[in-house]
Parts: structure tokens; sequence; C-alpha cells
């Protein structure tokens, strides 16, 4: 399982990476035809925001894995090692379903917008934004149960040595 998770970490990083670069490149090249050629790219900035909208997702993942994602360290510094372990699987405990309620209503969205397609390329349909939500949902899910597998093996330890 953990040959699994380090090519999941290093596609997303990797995937993030190159998202982020490519943004900088259509920029920097949208940059350049108006100025320099005094012409745009009429797909640059409606693919600019398609990139950085999966980015944000993958980003999130990431911080999930880090363990930085939506958190103050106000409580967590004051309190024992176990009761911070415990609380960190609660609060997993209830953004798990939070998660998986976005990604299942995020149907809805998808389903809504089925026929629509970007505005500066009619061929590209608009759910490749949309699919972000439940892939994004999903792949945060996968963080959490791992961060909670963690955090489990860790509060077990330390409930031996205290024995």
């Amino acid at each position: 399982m953990a040959g699994i998770n380090i090519v999941v970490d290093k596609f997303i990083f990797y995937l993030l990476s190159a998202s982020l670069g490519g943004v900088v490149g259509i920029c920097f090249l949208q940059v350049v035809a108006r100025y320099v050629f005094n012409s745009s790219f009429a797909w640059a900035e409606e693919i600019s925001v398609v990139i950085l909208l999966w980015a944000t997702w993958w980003g999130a993942c990431l911080a999930i894995k880090q363990g930085n994602h939506l958190k103050v360290k106000i409580l967590e510094e004051r309190i024992s090692v176990r009761n911070c372990l415990i609380l960190r699987l609660s609060l997993h405990c209830l953004a798990i379903p939070f998660l998986a309620v976005i990604a299942i209503s995020s149907k809805s969205l998808i389903e809504s917008s089925a026929f629509m397609t970007l505005f500066s390329l009619p061929s590209v349909s608009r759910n490749i934004m949309n699919y972000s939500v439940p892939v994004g949902c999903l792949i945060m899910i996968y963080y959490l149960f791992r961060s909670m597998a963690s955090d489990w093996k860790n509060l077990r330890a330390s409930r031996k040595r205290e024995e």
C-alpha cells in the first residue's frame, strides 16, 4: 500500500506543478502576443481558469496530505498528543461525509451543463471544469482516510506507552 501512496502523491504533485507551470506559460504567451504582436489568444483566459480550478483541488489534496488544510493550531498546541489525535480523528470523521455530499451533489451540476461548451473552445465541454469537484472531493477523502489510518496507529501506540 505504501508504494501506491507514493505513486499517487508524486502523480498529484507533478500534475499540480505542471498545471501551474502551464498557467504561467499561457499567461506569458498571452502577454507576448498582446504587446509584441498586437494580438491575443481567445482561449488563453478560459483555459487558464480551467487549469487553475483543477490545480486548486490538487493543492487542497496535497495540503490534507501534509496536514495543513483548514487547520487552526491554537487548540492542538494546548492539548496533549493523545487528545490532539482524537480531535483530528473526529474532525476527519466529520470532513469525509461532508466531502462525500459535495461529490454526490455535484452530479446535478454536471448533468445541468452536459451540453454546454467553453466559449472560446466550442468543441470542449464545460464539464471539464465541473468534474474537478467530484474528483477533487474523492482524492481529498482518500487523503483523509490515509491521515486517519496514521493517526489511529499513533493513537494506539500512545495508549500502549501509557499502559
